[in-house]
């Protein structure tokens, strides 16, 4: 790879090369959990988009981005933290320590995606609970996500 000669750029250059998605289109998203079934440390979720956004650049329309995947897994991780320590409401707040995602292949169907956690470490520290988890999301069109989150609540 080549070295990258100094470049300055104008706000004009800026906005030609950046992603529309990332300026505009995430703000139009907007998802929803139809399911969820907790059974020991597995969790398993139906999730769907309400809005999207379809990239002029992709030919073949939506595909589910990381941002919004992340946003919905680490929903449905609150939501097993909060059924594993017996809270019916969310009275603790939620953080993300760490993450990692591999996309194996685009999600395109944007209805019904199912999300399947599994909860590798669950423990409490006081009035905290932490978990770490592998969560696997797919589509009916042979989409795969695979991703990990460490996250606590206090």
């Amino acid at each position: 790879m080549s070295a990258i000669a100094h470049v300055k750029l104008t706000p004009s250059e800026i906005e030609r090369i950046s992603s529309p998605y990332l300026q505009k289109g995430r703000k139009q998203e907007s998802w929803r959990i139809d399911e969820v079934e907790v059974d020991g440390d597995r969790l398993n979720a139906i999730v769907s988009m309400r809005s999207f956004y379809s990239s002029a650049t992709d030919a073949e329309g939506f595909h589910l981005s990381y941002i919004t995947a992340l946003e919905f897994l680490s929903q449905l991780q609150i939501i097993y933290m909060h059924v594993w320590a017996g809270l019916a409401e969310k009275t603790q707040e939620a953080w993300m320590a760490e993450c990692r995602m591999r996309a194996h292949r685009p999600l395109r169907n944007p209805n019904r995606m199912r999300a399947e956690m599994r909860a590798v470490s669950m423990r409490r520290r006081g009035q905290a609970c932490y978990c770490i988890a592998e969560h696997t999301l797919t589509d009916d069109q042979g989409g795969l996500f695979e991703v990990w989150i460490k996250a606590l609540m206090s």
